[in-house]
């Protein structure tokens, strides 16, 4: 099925959707406020979504990646939808009246969804679903940040244990690993080491990568979730790394080595995931025959 823009009913629909995009655009970018909010916290010295100029673009690649889908969709106004469109209107005044720019982009996320939702019903708004849902990986959230120091402490510890197996002798206070005895070097986790920054873009990554990749669910999930301890891991290689940097060159070389140290987070962290990903595929029955069966069905 595609359309005709000839047919009356198409050329009303394709009105009421620039109708209904005009009117979002004048609602929620007519004050700019919480934009110039957005756009200066994305410029300040939180780097933590420094990705999130990037996801509108990934959206709109979604989109387009499935653009024969959306036209030929059954189209049939959703009443019911309506609801949503109001609930995200709610959202929009609360944010707007409490200043809290984050609510106000999750009920233009929202909306996004809703408004062709109802216009056009479910065929096309389970289509939209995962490329406006997207979007959300854009809005900074606040409990993250308060995760950092528990990242430091955690990698930091971690870090001083495989140290001192492996012959650095390490010790440390808080998020500080100092060399033993005192004076070679002296490495802190700071905030941007913590691994925050990572665990939200490999998390990013890994969502996008399962929706592109895999077909079921569960998959997808594993793959998601799997991000959050390579994350880890990357970050503790970054970390353990930098500290033998030290050990064998002196502190002014822990410095330098931190400039380039980001690439040792996501190398370790994305070859593992992938590797995940193939695990995925692994027959595990047929695994569990060939290894631990009868002798004759390993032959």
């Amino acid at each position: 099925m595609t359309l005709d823009f000839r047919d009356r009913q198409t050329q009303l629909n394709c009105l009421l959707g620039a109708l209904a995009a005009g009117l979002v655009w004048f609602l929620y970018f007519g004050n700019d406020s919480w934009w110039a909010e957005y756009v200066g916290y994305l410029r300040g010295p939180d780097f933590m979504y420094s990705h999130a100029p990037l996801i509108p673009a990934v959206s709109v690649w979604l989109l387009w990646r499935q653009r024969q889908e959306l036209l030929g969709a059954t189209r049939q106004t959703a009443d019911w939808a309506a609801w949503l469109v109001a609930l995200a209107l709610v959202i929009y005044w609360v944010g707007h009246k409490t200043s809290l720019w984050r609510l106000t982009m999750v009920s233009l996320i929202l909306m996004v969804w809703a408004a062709p939702l109802y216009l056009w019903g479910w065929q096309v708004g389970k289509r939209l679903m995962f490329p406006v849902g997207f979007l959300l990986f854009a809005v900074p959230l606040n409990f993250v940040a308060d995760l950092t120091n528990p990242l430091k402490r955690f990698v930091s510890a971690l870090s001083t244990v495989l140290l001192n197996m492996g012959g650095v002798h390490v010790e440390r206070s808080g998020a500080q690993i100092f060399s033993v005895p005192h004076g070679r070097f002296q490495l802190e986790v700071a905030d941007a080491c913590s691994g925050i920054n990572s665990l939200i873009a490999l998390v990013t990554l890994a969502t996008i990568y399962g929706y592109v990749t895999r077909q079921r669910q569960w998959q997808r999930w594993v793959l998601v979730a799997s991000a959050v301890p390579l994350a880890m891991v990357g970050n503790l290689v970054r970390v353990t790394s930098s500290a033998v940097v030290g050990n064998l060159m002196g502190q002014e070389a822990i410095g330098a080595f931190d400039k380039f140290s980001t690439f040792l987070v996501f190398i370790p962290a994305i070859a593992l995931m992938l590797a995940v990903d193939r695990l995925l595929d692994v027959d595990w029955q047929e695994w569990k025959a060939r290894w631990f069966g009868p002798r004759e069905a390993r032959d």
